[in-house]
């Protein structure tokens, strides 16, 4: 079985274009997009305009609770079935309305084959890890939480997707190796300096947002599209997509 996996943070605080957003991901054809960054009714919107299936997962409110219909979060959607297996909070000591607090969800999506057969379970588990760019600790510390939590619960994921933001820091990406979850640029693109850069989508220089494949999948290909001007006026982030292949 061959699927294809796209993350793409849409920064919706900037209200992007959801119809430019659902033509971009359309022209993909991916299975599942995971995406940070984006408002509930944004979400909703994106998903009804796709006829696909979605599930949104609190992060902060930007402007307080009074203003609900500000608040952000993650999401995954898909034109598969799925079902939210698990959410939680990676942050300490922050609250509900800085842009500081992080959360994770781990969202199971049933892959449908041919009528009559079972569906293939596949878990994504998406994030969006501190972006304070002088705060190392704090990211590993989160990094290490979403293993601790997967690892508790026994979530079976199958990709861990999202903006790590962490360009050029294995430390970061070190819970997630050790757990078994293999970076698929790299596993595609070894030693190829400077690829992959998703950020600032105009010109990128830095890669912050990957694809963490699981060990029941192959990665077959991955791709970031090539910067511009269109690209730019979407998001500040370019997407990832990657084609797996079941093993």
């Amino acid at each position: 079985m061959n699927l294809r996996v796209m993350t793409w943070n849409v920064l919706g605080s900037a209200r992007p274009d959801r119809d430019g957003l659902a033509r971009a991901i359309q022209s993909f054809a991916p299975d599942v997009v995971a995406i940070q960054e984006i408002r509930l009714g944004q979400a909703n919107r994106l998903a009804n305009r796709l006829g696909w299936r979605v599930v949104w997962t609190f992060k902060h409110f930007p402007l307080g609770p009074l203003v609900p219909w500000r608040a952000e979060g993650i999401a995954v959607i898909s034109r598969h079935a799925m079902a939210l297996e698990s959410a939680w909070e990676l942050s300490s000591g922050v609250g509900r309305s800085t842009y500081h607090r992080r959360v994770a969800q781990a969202v199971r999506v049933n892959l449908s084959h041919s009528a009559g057969h079972t569906p293939e379970q596949f878990c994504v588990v998406n994030t969006h890890l501190e972006s304070n760019g002088a705060n190392l600790a704090e990211r590993v510390r989160q990094a290490q939480h979403v293993v601790g939590h997967v690892t508790e619960r026994g979530i079976d994921v199958s990709v861990l997707v999202g903006d790590l933001n962490a360009s050029e820091e294995p430390d970061v990406l070190a819970p997630f190796a050790g757990y078994g979850l293999l970076d698929a640029w790299t596993s595609i693109q070894p030693g190829t300096a400077g690829s992959g850069c998703t950020v600032p989508s105009a010109h990128p220089d830095k890669r912050l947002d990957y694809v963490l494949v699981g060990p029941r999948y192959r990665v077959v290909g991955v791709q970031v599209p090539d910067p511009s001007a269109a690209w730019a006026a979407l998001s500040d982030h370019l997407p990832v997509v990657v084609d797996l292949e079941a093993l």
